[in-house]
């Protein structure tokens, strides 16, 4: 039986708590594309390979402690792509200040690892972009 897409992306974040950043790398392609939300503080461009995602996610966890994300809605899966929202929280390094988040992510996903992936912050946004016509 065939994983889902939603279930990779799952055990993606899963990873990153149980296992750490090179846990949760084992579901990326390496030639992965990523991108955080547009214009917000962490979005330094589309990244490319997993180096380049591995810096973007070493930066998080350098910054908070207790980091977490996972899977709070599925809001489309389909044999490539999935959309879903992600609730994430931690813990300020520096301050101590608890931190709590929700972003949507819509990704590709081939073969059980995650092809690109692109963060957004609206549910309409995300959806969206699973939604649209391949290029």
């Amino acid at each position: 039986m065939r994983q889902r897409n939603s279930d990779v992306l799952r055990e993606q974040f899963r990873a990153f708590e149980a296992g750490g950043l090179a846990a949760a790398a084992e579901f990326w392609h390496p030639d992965i594309e990523w991108r955080a939300v547009e214009g917000a503080a962490d979005d330094v461009g589309v990244m490319k390979g997993a180096d380049a995602v591995r810096r973007y996610y070493e930066d998080w966890f350098d910054t908070l402690d207790e980091l977490r994300a996972e899977v709070a809605e599925v809001i489309f899966d389909s044999d490539e792509r999935v959309a879903a929202g992600i609730r994430n929280s931690g813990r300020g390094r520096a301050s101590g200040a608890r931190v709590e988040g929700f972003y949507y992510v819509a990704c590709t996903i081939r073969d059980g690892r995650i092809v690109s992936g692109r963060e957004y912050g609206t549910r309409a946004q995300a959806l969206e972009a699973a939604e649209a016509p391949r290029t």
